[in-house]
């Protein structure tokens, strides 16, 4: 999911420093952690992650854990929209507790691989913003405006997840979300008190299944 702007930082949010993270992550962190700040209690997922999105080498992201109702959302920093596409900051907030009918699908609650899928989305929200210009991005945020152009946008966000090489672990958070959920299609957690859509806002397994074989090479083809 993605909120458009970040305008200050909610008091109530956590951000653990990761001086006690586990050495065995050092290689990882050197390689992937450059100006991100990430709880230690998902820093191995954080960087599986963030290991398929060079373009994000030097990016400034925060990995923040709070209490928010959709289970994970990423904002641009307000001021930072101003800055060159390359000194932008983002925030991905992960959250820690939310209504009964979503707790379920907390990050702690999802399994490792669905785990490494839906931060590959948010991230795929980042790479995606760090591509726009200043007028690119305030034409995302009226767009939040419409809920047609969100089925849009998060279904192109779904495509560029797959495209960074993460496809099977977004296909285990999308096959998660709907078991758990008992629905077919997933239109996110503003929807749950509301009859099942119709709309695949957020790709299905068939869907991402589709999007992965279309990107292997024909048989035949040359290496």
């Amino acid at each position: 999911m993605l909120l458009f702007i970040d305008a200050w930082d909610n008091a109530n949010g956590q951000t653990l420093a990761d001086s006690a993270t586990p050495t065995s992550f050092e290689k990882e962190r050197t390689l992937y952690g450059q100006n991100k700040t990430i709880p230690a209690v998902c820093e191995k997922e954080v960087l599986a992650a963030l290991a398929h999105f060079h373009e994000l080498e030097k990016t400034h992201v925060t990995f923040k854990l709070q209490s928010s109702h959709s289970t994970l959302k990423t904002k641009i920093n307000f001021w930072s929209i101003l800055n060159r596409r390359d000194r932008r900051k983002y925030t991905v907030i992960i959250s820690t507790k939310s209504e009964p009918k979503l707790e379920p699908l907390l990050f702690n609650n999802l399994p490792e691989q669905a785990r490494v899928g839906i931060l590959g989305h948010e991230l795929s929200h980042v790479s995606d913003f760090s591509k726009k210009s200043f007028f690119q991005c305030m034409g995302v945020g009226l767009g939040h405006l419409s809920q047609s152009y969100l089925d849009s946008l998060e279904f192109h966000t779904d495509k560029l997840c797959i495209q960074h090489g993460l496809g099977p672990q977004l296909r285990a958070w999308s096959s998660f979300i709907r078991e758990t959920m008992k629905v077919e299609n997933w239109r996110g957690s503003d929807f749950i008190d509301k009859p099942e859509s119709k709309i695949e806002r957020y790709m299905n397994p068939s869907t991402i299944d589709k999007e992965m074989a279309a990107m292997q090479p024909s048989k035949g083809s040359q290496p």
